[in-house]
């Protein structure tokens, strides 16, 4: 057949409204006029036969025009189609086929070199496509007929999904005859654009083609895949100095059934100094087993770390690069404790336990006592009150015998020893607590009345103890703990916080060492009173209803009033010192990755500084240095970096305001150096299975390497594929033949108004 052989054609009409009715109806009714008219007078027969040419020749294109005439045309072309043939350059290549002594880049080789021939001739009605592939695909050179190929296998990742999608791409709109795909089906890329399903899905569904896999390699034959992995490690572990940490990892094993291998923990400091923190013997029941293996460790120093877990290298392991796996670790200044018993969930202590729980140094440990159990008081706090254990108590609407004399005499030697201790208002606090009489009332910097808290008391008597709200509060001096914004803005800061619902009256404020009224009514009762006892610090609020200010938008004004009562009582001496820190959100990447930053800078109050300069830098592994620009994002500083060396990085940020500096933090992360190509010697013929099996229904599946020269010549006995395209043509549907049909059809009368003129007619 002739490259382009024409069809027959078919001729056809498409009349006016659909009907043929319609336009013989018109043309009888032009042919009746012509019959009725005109009068040609005294003209020769030869002139009236020539005028009535002319009109039936008008009249049969105006019949012509309303019939509109319509002509298809077919042609049948013979269309080539696209072969797509794919093979992998990856290092995983370079690993054992299984069989024999042969790679598996040898024995992709061979099965090319069984199908080159056939590859190289598919003929006219085939386009050979030849890609390679590892973690990008490139083009695969043809040379004098002869598939070149590198002479090793190089690519450090593997993306089957991405390099099959790309060479789909230039092939859209044209027919794919097929796709063959050969590698280990091993997908190592980190990153992956397209997933594998993902791009088996586009052949299925965009060119309706077949997808044949060929796999090289072993799926998981212990033989094979000896190997030894440290797989799991937190990447970074924070701990205040002197508590236990324990470090867990998982350390997977191929190969070496029922063999001890060691693993170690070490830890090394910032100056390279190396300590092993300890030393386990895990041993696999069975093949690629998981195994669990923990480093309990107590940290004596305050500072930067790195954790490294190392499973020892066994006799005939491929890969060595994962048998270790670091981590960082952050060893804190003591942090501080604080236990806060109350009597029940109210407001106050879900509002008071959240404001300072979003303290990062400060831990809350609350203890609800239900009045509900009073039989059983006085619960017992022993281990709570250990000295060791607690920098600072809280006691809220906690009666008195629900702690007991012996445990409130620990509580106030505690006190006395250097601990903190405030109470907050509540109807069983104070005096209504039953804390007269009690190893406590020497403690607190308040005194109670005598009937407080007693029977049967009238309303006019309970009310002399309390204050009715709405009560503001304002403070009578500076002081660390009532300081909310500048000094000469903390007066308006506090007018502006709602006001509490009621307090307790403070009958009378002790005089003695410390003892100061920090805020008051309006009209001049005390609503917090500072005090001493011994080496601690004391504080009395009268209030219970400071949760008023968070839920009415005065939330960080909340968090910093209590987190500086709480320095306060635990007396830390760094109030006045402000806080530059740097967060990354992982410590390990691997290579390519980009690293997302976060810098802040916090007020000695926990207030976040917005208007600091950051300057900010990433230390490369040789020692390098790059600059990196952060940008304000809200309350916080942004950025990020790409990352594509393996080693271990830094970053370091420094933050200025006004020319004074702030502080500076440091931040190390680890790019891996993992031969992850040789990493898990198992191919993955179960993907590549997967990969077929979404064209099935066109004919994919995968093959054996020997069932290629037979696919490549069923492939090339295919009946050939052939694009039918119709052409329309229709009267006037085009402005050449519209125009000449409107001038012939002028012409013609034209012609009779000439001749009708001349002849005398007009």
């Amino acid at each position: 057949m002739p490259p382009n052989e024409p069809l027959p054609s078919s001729l056809s009409a498409d009349p006016v409204l659909g009907s043929y009715w319609a336009v013989a109806l018109i043309a009888l009714g032009l042919i009746a006029l012509l019959a009725l008219g005109p009068r040609y007078g005294k003209l020769s027969w030869q002139r009236k036969t020539v005028l009535t040419i002319l009109r039936l020749a008008i009249i049969l294109l105006v019949v012509v025009a309303l019939l509109r005439p319509t002509k298809l045309t077919t042609v049948k072309t013979p269309r080539t189609s696209v072969v797509i043939v794919m093979v992998d350059i990856s290092r995983s290549m370079q690993l054992p086929n299984g069989q024999g002594d042969k790679s598996r880049w040898q024995a992709q080789q061979q099965a090319i070199a069984q199908i080159e021939s056939q590859l190289t001739n598919l003929g006219p009605d085939l386009e050979l496509r030849t890609y390679q592939y590892d973690s990008r695909l490139q083009p695969w050179e043809v040379k004098n007929g002869r598939l070149v190929l590198p002479d090793q296998p190089t690519g450090d990742q593997t993306d089957v999904g991405t390099s099959l999608f790309a060479a789909l791409v230039p092939e859209q709109g044209k027919r794919v005859a097929a796709v063959v795909l050969l590698g280990d089906g091993a997908q190592t890329a980190f990153d992956p654009q397209v997933e594998v399903q993902e791009a088996g899905r586009k052949v299925r569904d965009d060119f309706a083609a077949p997808l044949y896999t060929v796999t090289f390699g072993p799926a998981g034959d212990a033989a094979q895949s000896r190997d030894v992995a440290v797989e799991r490690l937190d990447e970074q572990f924070t701990v205040f100095v002197k508590n236990e940490l324990l470090v867990k990892g998982i350390v997977r094993v191929r190969g070496y059934v029922q063999k001890d291998i060691p693993v170690e923990l070490t830890l090394e400091d910032s100056t390279g100094k190396k300590q092993v923190i300890g030393q386990r013997i895990v041993r696999a029941a069975e093949d690629g087993k998981q195994l669990e293996v923990d480093f309990p460790f107590t940290p004596q120093q305050v500072g930067h770390f790195r954790l490294t877990m190392t499973a020892a290298q066994q006799e005939g392991e491929l890969v060595a690069k994962n048998n270790t796996l670091s981590a960082y670790l952050t060893v804190l200044e003591g942090g501080l404790r604080v236990l806060y018993l109350d009597g029940e969930k109210r407001f106050e202590q879900k509002f008071l336990r959240r404001a300072i729980n979003a303290s990062p140094d400060i831990d809350l440990d609350d203890r609800i006592i239900d009045v509900r159990g009073k039989p059983r008081w006085p619960i017992d706090l022993s281990e709570d009150l250990k000295p060791t254990k607690y920098d600072a108590y809280i006691l809220g609407e906690v009666d008195a015998a629900a702690i007991g004399p012996q445990q409130l005499q620990i509580l106030a030697n505690n006190v006395a020893a250097g601990k903190g201790l405030l109470m907050i208002g509540g109807r069983r606090s104070f005096g209504w607590g039953h804390y007269r009489g009690t190893p406590l009332e020497a403690v607190l910097p308040v005194k109670f009345d005598s009937v407080e808290g007693s029977e049967g008391l009238t309303e006019a008597q309970l009310n002399r103890f309390f204050i009715d709200g709405p009560l503001p509060l304002a403070p009578t001096q500076p002081h660390p703990i009532t300081r909310l914004a500048s000094e000469a803005q903390n007066a308006s800061a506090w007018k502006k916080l709602p006001p509490l619902a009621w307090a307790h009256r403070f009958m009378e404020v002790k005089t003695g060492p410390g003892v100061r009224v920090l805020l008051q009514s309006p009209a001049g009762d005390p609503l917090l009173v500072s005090g001493e006892f011994g080496r601690g610090r004391v504080l009395a609020f009268a209030g219970e209803s400071s949760y008023r200010w968070p839920m009415h938008g005065f939330e960080q004004e909340h968090k910093r009033f209590w987190r500086q009562a709480i320095l306060w009582l635990v007396r830390r001496d760094d109030l006045d010192r402000d806080d530059v820190w740097i967060k990354l959100d992982q410590r390990r990447f691997n290579p390519g990755s980009r690293v997302q930053i976060t810098a802040g800078a916090r007020s000695s109050t926990g207030d976040a500084i917005t208007t600091a300069t950051f300057t900010t830098q990433l230390i490369l592994p040789g020692g390098d240095k790059q600059q990196l620009r952060l940008s304000l994002d809200g309350e916080q500083y942004v950025g990020s970096v790409e990352v594509k060396v393996p080693g271990d990085y830094a970053i370091e940020t420094v933050a200025n305001q006004e020319g004074r500096k702030l502080g500076s933090a440091r931040a190390e992360f680890l790019v891996f150096d993992r031969d992850i190509e040789l990493s898990n010697p198992a191919a993955d013929p179960d993907q590549m299975a997967a990969l077929a099996a979404w064209t099935k229904a066109d004919g994919g599946r995968p093959l054996n390497p020997e069932e290629l020269p037979a696919l490549i010549a069923e492939i090339k006995s295919r009946p050939k594929d052939y694009e039918v395209r119709q052409t329309k043509w229709q009267l006037a549907s085009t402005a050449g033949d519209a125009w000449l049909f409107f001038g012939v059809l002028i012409g013609l009368l034209g012609t009779d108004w000439f001749l009708r003129k001349k002849w005398g007619l007009v």
